[in-house]
């Protein structure tokens, strides 16, 4: 799996907010990682929550490929899988816009988490 540096730094803080909304127990949870890039953070939360499905969202199956393998390559050069940090033009950086798209799929913002590195953790919600 290729390993995007600042997707290792955060995918800790990111746990800890899921924690807080999923039971590793339980069955039938859906989680949603939008711009999930290298698939390093889907791969780390699979471990944490095993009965959970893990829906990364990028289109670039190198990336998709990448974050179903059991290889890990650390990589100083990640190409279309690295992480927004390394581009500012890379990313989701509208929030708003993300909460008009979830209410059009029938998700609800439920909480937005401050994360390290001026990133944010969404949590929406099934109506």
């Amino acid at each position: 799996m290729l390993v995007a540096a600042a997707a290792e730094r955060n995918k800790d803080p990111i746990l800890h907010v899921l924690r807080q909304y999923l039971d590793p127990a339980q069955r039938g949870v859906r989680v949603l990682e939008v711009a999930s890039g290298s698939g390093q953070h889907a791969a780390h939360f699979a471990r944490a929550f095993p009965l959970a499905e893990w829906q990364p969202s990028d289109v670039d199956q190198r990336c998709l490929d990448r974050g179903s393998s059991e290889q890990q390559d650390t990589c100083s050069n990640p190409g279309p899988c690295s992480s927004p940090m390394g581009n500012p033009e890379w990313g989701l950086r509208d929030t708003a816009l993300l909460e008009d798209l979830g209410q059009a799929s029938g998700l609800l913002l439920e909480r937005m988490v401050d994360m390290p590195a001026n990133n944010k953790c969404l949590i929406f919600r099934k109506n």
